[in-house]
């Protein structure tokens, strides 16, 4: 209370609303007339969310080579596969003692209708041929058949290494190559870089295979450099595939 006997505004304007809400008074009145005593509105009915599909993954292991490379020219290889049209096959002899496996396609390669046919193209065959080998004598293979956006992501990933493990077992080689980072961690849990510099060992459905992990010819064209590196790298594996 202020002198004379008057009280603060805000002081009044609080007292009135802490009655009204002794009151029960819970809400505003309006101006516009309301019959109170009619029902409530009906309820619109919300319509339940749709259970989203769950992505198509491989339900069964292919027994074959010919049923596997089936399933990655058409089939639902993994979560968001890629249409057949934009996917590269494997290559090469299925039979051959060395596998290569590239983490995916390069631009113009899906065109070309295989791995290693754009700007990679002359330096892949050379060092093939510094291995005294050709592309008839190995057998290439996509770990992602298609090209992606950016990395891929962990469950694509899962998917996809399931399957190069079966895959690698079907061929059954003596020895594997693996080119670029995406390869090396699926398969061996670390990037190119942190996996190479030694033989290490993938394991698939019937054992286990030796392999390198080193760069991908595609930044060997950015960085020649890293040559070196990786012709080191791959002379580990002459002696495996020698014995």
């Amino acid at each position: 209370m202020l002198k004379g006997g008057q009280y603060r505004y805000r002081d009044v304007v609080a007292s009135a609303l802490g009655w009204w809400a002794d009151a029960g008074v819970d809400m505003l009145a309006d101006e516009d007339v309301r019959d109170w005593l009619a029902p409530p509105p009906a309820k619109i009915p919300i319509a339940p969310a749709a259970t989203p599909t769950p992505p198509p993954v491989v339900t069964a292991a292919p027994g074959t080579l010919d049923a596997l490379h089936r399933l990655l020219a058409t089939g639902d290889y993994a979560p968001s596969p890629a249409p057949p049209r934009l996917r590269v096959a494997p290559s090469g002899d299925p039979a051959a003692d060395l596998m290569i496996i590239a983490d995916m396609p390069d631009p113009g390669d899906a065109e070309a209708g295989h791995l290693f046919a754009g700007e990679t193209a002359a330096l892949f065959d050379a060092m093939l041929a510094a291995m005294g080998l050709d592309r008839s004598r190995i057998y290439l293979a996509p770990f992602s058949p298609a090209r992606a956006a950016g990395r891929l992501d962990p469950k694509q990933g899962e998917a996809l290494a399931a399957l190069m493990r079966r895959h690698i077992s079907l061929a059954a080689p003596k020895a594997l190559i693996l080119f670029g980072d995406s390869v090396a961690h699926c398969l061996l849990g670390a990037d190119a870089l942190a996996s190479r510099g030694g033989i290490r060992s993938v394991n698939h459905d019937g054992g286990m295979v030796p392999a390198i992990a080193t760069f991908h010819p595609r930044h060997l064209r950015r960085m020649p450099a890293l040559k070196a590196a990786t012709w080191t790298d791959m002379r580990l594996l002459l002696g495996v595939l020698t014995r």
